[in-house]
Parts: structure tokens; sequence; C-alpha cells
């Protein structure tokens, strides 16, 4: 019974699937979904650090303007806040990010 299956399916199984076309853009579709699709999904993050670390050096400088007498250093809370709101991030990633741009300073 099983070799009888086994042997249906065997010769049968292009003509199943709909030929060896649709088998090989399935392969290729499980292999970009597999492998390409998480490449992009990093440049996407890698651009968006990029923007949040931009941003965040554009508050630093601000503040460094505003305030040159390293007073700036206490309005960094309304720098975490305004990053916030601008990229819509955690707290803790705009933090993060306000301190690195602090520390290129």
């Amino acid at each position: 019974m099983l070799d009888s299956i086994l042997s249906f399916l065997g010769e049968n199984l292009l003509s199943l699937s709909g030929g060896i076309w649709t088998v090989i853009s399935l392969a290729v579709a499980y292999f970009a979904k597999k492998y390409l699709l998480p490449l992009v999904e990093v440049e996407k993050n890698r651009r968006y650090a990029n923007w949040i670390a931009a941003i965040a050096d554009e508050l630093t400088d601000d503040l460094k303007a505003r305030y040159p007498d390293k007073k700036w250093v206490d309005e960094l809370d309304k720098a975490v806040d305004k990053i916030m709101d601008v990229c819509g991030i955690d707290e803790e990633i705009a933090q993060r990010a306000i301190q690195a741009a602090v520390a290129r300073k």
C-alpha cells in the first residue's frame, strides 16, 4: 500500500504541483524569505539607528549652544523627551542615544 502511494507521488508530483516552475518558484520564495528578508530588516534598522543618532547629535549641539557653561547637562531630560516624541522610541533607547551623543562631544 505504501509503495503504491510513494510511486504515485513520485510519478505525478510535478503534474500535481503544476510543473517544475512552480516548484522552483516556491524554493526561491522560501530562500528569499529565509535569507534575504533578514538582511533587509538589518539595513532598515541600521538606517533608523543612524537617524536617531543624528537627531541626538542635533539636540545636544542645540543644548550646548544655548547653555555654554555646562548647564546644558541639566537639560538632558528634555532632550530625551524630545527624541522620544520625534522618533517614537522607548525612553531607554532615547537615553542611550543622548548619552552617546554627549560622549562624542
